[in-house]
């Protein structure tokens, strides 16, 4: 066992309130993996309710596992020693299940990483009995679990509350692997990628996708109707995180307004909402923090949301919101939110000009996005950060240096203390109205974030954050990737290949994953998983969008035609 890095775990155990400790003696332990370090992972709502949801199951014991940082990671690949769990410390192949909660692409190589370092088998076709099953969840995997298919025994498609325990029933039963599997496919919102096999075309796209098995075809995502049912809130507060010490909750979930870009406007739906009284049961029933973090994707949506806030404030808590709608953004709302404690306000017009944003579905117009500014600062907020995009369908210079402009004309306007305007690249992901348009090349892409920089140097009351271009195109490579990525995510976790060189010696390239258009009846990696979304919808969306008023359209920045 590296001593080091035990010591790490223990230490930061000391740090935790509300740690989940059971005794041993369960007939069915689980080791909850996040793909990243301890700080990323206990910041993540969803990671701490998977973790409370298993342990709240009589006879299962749960753990939680993390990605060492650099250091302890680089002296567990060197030695014999396994990657150990956070509560008892114990090697993970003394485990049943080991199960990842996935969040983000660039996470992938995380996982053979985490499954290396607890001598497992890497490949799902080379686990013995004796090995843990393999289990993956969570947004990323929802959306397309394909590039890690090889690497998992079963994923959870969709929302995991409901389905936890219906998988945990099934494991309990024991058996031979290959018998629970089939069994474990059973169930709504449980994929066992090894009874699915695609078929390529010579062109490399896919002809189809064969059941091998007698397993559901589609396999239909698993979703909650009612949210009041489950604790929405962090079992584990600590220092150590990006929420230091917040109680966060999740008073709704999945949201309506369904902008073309963003992939959690379409999967999580219908729009849900958590009664006021079910959040303020859960806050009472948790140990006091210093402040309440209300999530959701659209909080101001919810009908409840000014009588959860003023019960807040009645009882002296202090409170903030992960995010702000221009829109709906008032007066009132702002000064509730500067009563509770809040600092900063983010926001998101995710482009700089109101043709952009009508194209990808947020028609929020300059004068709203100046109404919103003045309401936050009458309200008595300021701190505003910014969220915009580069390289999204049909953008121009026009519009990469209309994001400069919008932010030079709010920092003007208003005396904040703080300004911060935040650059990403556009990635299209599955099950968006953008799944079928072309990703904008590295090269593009770096030059727009140069030309905002330009724009924005002599802006001292601006500060200007911006993506990697180079690991968004990693992204969107592998958020609309097939299996045949999984032997590049192996290569890159291992360290023995850098990323440009994996794909190459795979036969595969960036151009066809991410800087190709796809075609209109194109069989996508992910086209076998039913998420109750049409997808001549989405094409519907896309053509709406791409096929704007001769008015409308303009020569793209960089184009030479």
């Amino acid at each position: 066992m590296a001593t080091r890095h035990v010591d790490i775990i223990r230490a930061l155990l000391r740090r935790e309130v509300g740690t989940i400790r059971k005794p041993d003696g369960s007939n069915l332990r689980v080791a909850l993996a996040f793909p990243n370090t301890y700080y990323v992972g206990m910041s993540n709502l969803g990671f701490q309710v998977v973790y409370r949801i298993f342990n709240e199951i009589p006879g299962t014991l749960c753990e939680r596992v993390f990605l060492p940082e650099q250091r302890d990671f680089e002296d567990l690949r060197r030695t014999t020693s396994s990657l150990v769990t956070m509560e008892s410390q114990s090697p993970l192949r003394e485990f049943d299940v080991l199960a990842f909660s996935v969040s983000y692409e660039l996470d992938y190589f995380n996982i053979p990483r985490i499954l290396s370092l607890g001598r497992i088998s890497e490949l799902a076709n080379d686990r013995g009995e004796e090995e843990p099953l393999i289990i993956a969840g969570g947004p990323a995997v929802t959306f397309n679990p394909e590039p890690l298919a090889p690497f998992v025994d079963v994923f959870v498609i969709g929302e995991g509350e409901e389905v936890i325990p219906e998988v945990v029933s099934v494991l309990r039963d024991g058996g031979e692997r290959l018998h629970l599997l089939e069994r474990l496919a059973q169930i709504q919102g449980i994929y066992v990628p090894r009874f699915y096999e695609p078929k390529y075309k010579r062109d490399g796209m896919i002809e189809r996708v064969s059941v091998t098995a007698d397993v559901p075809m589609p396999v239909r995502r698993r979703w909650v109707r009612d949210l009041d049912k489950y604790n929405p809130g962090n079992p584990i507060r600590t220092p150590d995180t990006e929420f230091s010490n917040m109680a966060i909750v999740e008073i709704a979930r999945g949201c309506g307004r369904r902008c073309r870009f963003c992939v959690a406007g379409h999967v999580y739906l219908p729009p849900r909402k958590r009664s006021a009284s079910s959040v303020l049961r859960c806050l009472e029933e948790t140990p006091r923090a210093e402040r309440v973090g209300l999530l959701g994707a659209s909080v101001f949506d919810h009908s409840e949301f000014m009588d959860i806030c003023n019960s807040l404030l009645q009882h002296r808590r202090l409170f903030s919101v992960s995010s702000v709608r221009l829109d709906l953004l008032t007066e009132e709302i702002a000064e509730m939110l500067h009563r509770g404690g809040q600092q900063t306000i983010t926001v998101a017009p995710e482009a700089g000009t109101e043709r952009l944003r009508q194209i990808i579905g947020k028609p929020l117009t300059d004068q709203q996005i100046f109404e919103g500014m003045s309401a936050a600062w009458n309200g008595g907020l300021r701190r505003i950060k910014m969220y915009f995009m580069v390289g999204l369908p049909t953008e121009t210079e026009e519009d990469v240096k209309s994001i400069a402009q919008l932010a030079r004309t709010i920092a003007s306007s208003f005396r904040w203390e703080r300004l911060v305007v935040s650059v990403s690249c556009f990635v299209p992901k599955p099950w968006t109205p953008f799944q079928w348009v072309p990703m904008e090349k590295e090269r593009e892409l770096s030059s727009k974030l140069a030309m905002i920089r330009r724009e924005l140097k002599a802006e001292k009351n601006v500060r200007l954050t911006a993506e990697s271009a180079r690991e968004a195109v990693v992204q969107g490579t592998l958020a609309r990737g097939d299996r045949r990525l999984h032997s590049v995510i192996g290569a890159v976790a291992s360290g023995s290949r850098s990323w440009k060189n994996s794909i190459s010696e795979a036969g595969l390239s960036v151009e066809f994953y991410a800087y190709r258009a796809r075609e209109r009846e194109e069989v996508f990696p992910w086209d076998h998983i039913d998420q109750g979304i049409a997808k001549s919808h989405l094409l519907a969306e896309c053509d709406s969008a791409l096929q704007a008023p001769d008015k409308e359209r303009r020569k793209p920045s960089g184009s030479t035609t």
